[in-house]
Parts: structure tokens; sequence; C-alpha cells
């Protein structure tokens, strides 16, 4: 990792700096001058120890902020409400085609292209310019919403969802990029919020949308209506997006070869394809994991030879994978694993095991939801009011929040493995006693249920923020764009796993756990007996287990749903005490007497 450090900048490397709109002094004068914050934003400082801005940066402070910010977060609200939709229907759309035990690929189908893409849009920002990339993001969004409408089958529904994956993986990084061009750094944590809020409404009506509609007008209108709205995202963003960046050669050279090589195309496709190699073998227990494995590891090995030997503009920056920004990057997989994984199980928990409507399920998610906007905010505000210096800050925020949905984690947990199905006498003591009580028919398990996910969206919520801002306060600008997209890379490689590795894990222990019920425990089921067709039946189809079983056989059989659900807990809890220890050493890395602009 290059370190510039603030105190000791020679003529040549400040003369690089002022290109880039970073110009270092003395720690002194960076305090009096608005500090490091005003270099991060493009400022210097004059005689009289006052933020002055370059040019550029003051053309893009004055951009009407309006429509930039409307196109932004058009693109974040519509890439929220597709995932909310998504997530509440994809037991419905799984039951249509028959297929409910592949109903992975309809959520990891969108997160393949989506993680696979994630590192490509920040750098391509940084060589083409803000305007053609977030042109370039939505239209492959549209196509493949509108490409779902029509899909016939689920390989078809997944492949449109795996198109739309390719746009969708740049709406959120593109959105925080622009905005930091727009913003000063003291602004960023509060314009963030504001983006979470959008982001959040999305959430907040996809949900209740996608359940009360689905059955009204189905599922394909409910991606056709996405279609329009990304062409008037578009619209605003070619016509009011024209941010400027110094390091950015003429538009005559921009596109030429020598300029576009630094976009790592070769590193770009040796690491698309590993991801991608690496998501398949988690999403499909059915295909030949070792010779997928052996094709992993040959384009990875390929990867890094390329990165170390053959490239000077490193797609994945491999140096700055070090100190504080290798505790975070780790930090931010781990938390956004967490979500996701919560994210897409807690709609079939609640329609599988507690008989909700798809609607029903898609209110429950509205608390969590709100608590993701509040979280965003109330954290932006508490960046900006601080007076401490933002990296502290930061780093002290992203500890407690990753405690915080570790709580959350935990109280889940404990809920679902003692809540009772129905109203069984039955009671569990030990550490869970004060859940043994609770039954199906109590309201009150209801209200733990929403606390529970709302402390984990909460966290979640308040690590994004405060990760964004620190980036922005220990980044290079000309670098920004690069090192925004890797922590993206991060939030969708742990979107993928959390949301693959938990449903894999309930779809094995379910898939394992219903055999050994049905067939090689009969003693557990003496009056009656199961065929190999009921048990096909219940894998494909979660909607087989309430019409054609009697009540007492379905309490049966939901024990063993409720015992798959909480084994594909433990691996989560697991990770995320991983994340409470590495969140710890990132706040301890802060060093206050030594401050450097991170350049990779």
């Amino acid at each position: 990792m290059k370190s510039i450090d603030n105190s000791n900048v020679n003529n040549t490397e400040e003369t690089q700096l002022l290109k880039n709109n970073a110009v270092n002094n003395s720690d002194t004068s960076l305090a009096k001058s608005g500090g490091y914050n005003s270099i991060v934003s493009g400022a210097s400082s004059d005689s009289n120890n006052k933020p002055k801005l370059d040019p550029i940066t003051k053309y893009n402070l004055s951009l009407s902020k309006g429509p930039i910010l409307t196109s932004l977060w058009l693109g974040s609200f519509l890439s929220a409400l597709d995932a909310t939709i998504v997530a509440v229907i994809m037991n419905r759309v799984a039951e249509d085609f028959n297929a409910s035990n592949q109903k992975q690929w309809i959520a990891t189908s969108y997160l393949l292209t989506n993680t696979a893409f994630q590192p490509l849009y920040g750098r391509l920002s940084d060589i083409i310019g803000r305007k053609y990339t977030q042109l370039i993001v939505p239209f492959f969004f549209g196509m493949g919403s509108f490409l779902t409408t029509f899909s016939k089958t689920l390989p078809q529904f997944a492949l449109a969802r795996a198109v739309a994956g390719i746009g969708g993986g740049g709406i959120s990084a593109m959105s925080s990029i622009a905005v930091s061009d727009i913003c000063t750094v003291k602004e960023r944590g509060m314009y963030q919020g504001y983006a979470n809020i959008f982001y959040g409404a999305g959430q907040l009506i996809g949900a209740p949308i996608g359940g009360l509609l689905i059955d009204r007008i189905g599922w394909r209108a409910l991606f056709a209506f996405q279609v329009p709205m990304v062409a008037v995202a578009m619209f605003l963003s070619f016509t009011y997006l024209n941010i400027k960046l110094a390091h950015l050669p003429p538009k005559e050279e921009r596109y030429k070869w020598k300029h576009l090589s630094k976009l790592d195309i070769f590193g770009s496709i040796t690491l698309v394809i590993t991801i991608g190699i690496c998501i398949v073998i988690l999403s499909d227990n059915g295909l030949n994991r070792m010779v997928l494995g052996a094709m992993g590891l040959l384009s990875f090995g390929l990867f890094l030879i390329i990165e170390k030997y053959y490239t000077k503009h490193q797609i994945l920056p491999l140096k700055c994978l070090q100190g504080s920004f290798g505790y975070a990057s780790l930090t931010i997989i781990i938390s956004t694993y967490v979500i996701f994984g919560e994210y897409f199980r807690t709609p079939i928990y609640l329609q599988v095991i507690q008989n909700f409507t798809v609607s029903q399920s898609g209110i429950f998610l509205l608390f969590p939801t709100i608590c993701v906007a509040g979280g965003s905010v109330l954290t932006g505000r508490v960046l900006k009011q601080s007076k401490m210096d933002l990296e502290k800050c930061s780093y002290q925020l992203i500890f407690y929040s990753v405690c915080t949905q570790f709580v959350g984690l935990l109280m889940l947990t404990l809920l679902i493995n003692y809540l009772h199905i129905f109203n069984s006498n039955n009671t569990k003591p030990g550490v869970g006693n004060i859940f043994h009580e609770l039954t199906t028919v109590d309201f009150s398990w209801k209200i733990i249920f929403c606390i529970a996910t709302s402390l984990v969206t909460f966290g979640y919520a308040s690590i994004l923020v405060a990760t964004l801002v620190s980036i922005v306060h220990t980044v290079e600008k000309s670098q920004q764009g690069s090192i925004t997209g890797l922590f993206y890379l991060w939030r969708s490689l742990g979107n993928v796993l959390g949301t693959s590795i938990t449903l894999i894990t309930y779809e094995n222990n379910l898939t394992s756990k219903l055999y050994k019920f049905m067939f090689e425990n009969p003693e557990q089921h003496m009056d009656y007996i199961f065929t190999i067709e009921e048990y096909k039946a219940l894998v494909k189809n979660s909607g087989y287990l309430r019409s054609h079983f009697s009540k007492d056989v379905v309490e049966e059989l939901l024990a063993v749903y409720r015992n798959a659900f909480v084994q594909s807990y433990i691996p989560n809890l697991l990770i995320c005490s991983v994340g409470v220890v590495i969140s710890y050493l990132l706040m301890r890395s802060y060093k206050p007497q030594h401050k450097t602009l991170l350049h990779c």
C-alpha cells in the first residue's frame, strides 16, 4: 500500500496530488483549514488557512442536485423495490414453476452477475466518466426486468434476472460515487442517509406490493412496471449528470485503447469467471463441484498472475487489502452476509412455518425496512455533528453496529427454536427459557420477531454509512470511484454468499431431516405411513404440506421444517461473531498521530 504522508510531501508528489484535487499540507494547517476533510473533497488552503475550492470541485458542487439525485435515487428505489418483491414472491414463483427445491436460483442468478460485474463500474466511471457509466447501468437493469416479464420457465426467469443483475451491480455504487462528487465530506453521511431512505422506501413498498398484487395482477406485471421508470432515470442522468473529473483526458482521447486499457480487461474477465464459478458451486448441489472447483482455481490463478505481473492498473488492488481497509472490507462482507441471509429466509419462514400469506409476510418486512432508513439517517447525523475525527467515529460506529446485528440474530435463533407450533404443551428448558412459553397464537412473539429483525437491519444500515464516509475521508480523490466500487463488491459478495449459503443450508438440512423423519424414524409418526412420492412432492413444492396432510401430520412435519431453519442460523451466528472480532480490530487500528491518504 502506498501512503502519502501529509507532513512529508515533496514537490513532485504535491504537483501530482494537485492534479487529483488532493493537496497535502502539514498536519497543523490541515486542522485549521477544515483538515483532512477539505483535502478529500478537493479543497486547498490559502494564506489565511481558509478552505479554497479548485475550479472543478467548485463546478461539481454547483451542479443542480435535484435532477441528479432524482435519477440516482430513483435507480436505488427501483433496485430495492425489485429485490424486496423477489424476496417476497420467491416461494410463490418457485411453486408456479413446480421447482421449490431450486428456489435459490431465483435469487442467486441476479446476485451472480450483480457481484461479478460489481468491481467494473467504479473503475469504469474513473476511466470514461460518471455520466456514460451511469447510462450503462440502468440499461441492463431495465432490459433484465423486461425479459423477466416474458419468462415461461424457471431457467428463463433466472437468465432474465442475471441480465438485470449486470446493471443492478452498479446502481448503488454509481449513486454513492456521484453523490461524493457533488457534495462535501461532512455532507456525505447525511446524503447517504437520504439515499438509504429512498432505498428503504423501495423495500417498504416492495414488501406489501409484492404480496398484495401477486394475486391480483401477477408477478409479471410487477417487473414490467419498472421498465418505464428506468427510462426516466436514464433521461435525467443523460441531461443533468455532467460531473467533471480532473484526471480524465479530453473526450477524443477517452475511448482510445491506451486509456481504456486502464480498465484491466483481462483481469476483469478472470475475476468475473472466478466469482461466477464460486457462486454456482454454492448455489447448486447437482453440478460437478470438482470440475468447477478446478476451473475456479485456474481462473483465480490467472487473475493473480495478470494482476501481479502484467497490468499497471489493477481492478482489485491487492495492496489495498491491508490494515484498516482490509478490516473494513471483511466487516462489510460479514454484515451483508448476515442481513441478506435473513432477508430471504424470513419470508420463507413466515409462509411455510407460520402459514402467512405473501402479503402478510411482506408486512413483517416493513419494520426492519424502516430501521434501515432510520439507522442511515441517524448515523449520518452523528457523523456530521460529531467533533471526533471522522475516521475514528466511523470505526467505533461500525463496531457497535456489528454487535447490534449479533444480538438481533441471536434473538431470532432462540425465538424460532423455542417458539411452539400451534399450541403445543411441550417445553424446552435451558438458555431459551424466556421464549419457551410462547406459541404461534400469541401476539408477543411477533413483537420480539420484529424487534430482532430490526436490530439486524439497523446495524447493517449504520455500517454502510460509516464505511462509505471513512472511504471518502481516507482515499485520494482520483481513486474514490474504484475504491467505492470495491466497497460494493464486498457488499455484493456478502449478499450472494449470505443468500446462497443460507438457503442451501436450509434446503440441505430440510431434505435430509425430512427423509430421516419420514422413512428412518417411523416411531415418530406411528399413525401415518409416508410414501416416496410424498417426500419428493414436499421437496419440490412447500405448498404441498398443508394441502395434502392432516393437521396432526402437518404439526409433526413443521417441527422438522423448524429444525432445518434453526440449523441455517448456526453458520450465520458464527460468522457474525467473527465480524464482531474483526470490527473490534478495525476500531483499534485507528492511529490519530499519523494522517495518510490511501493510494493504491
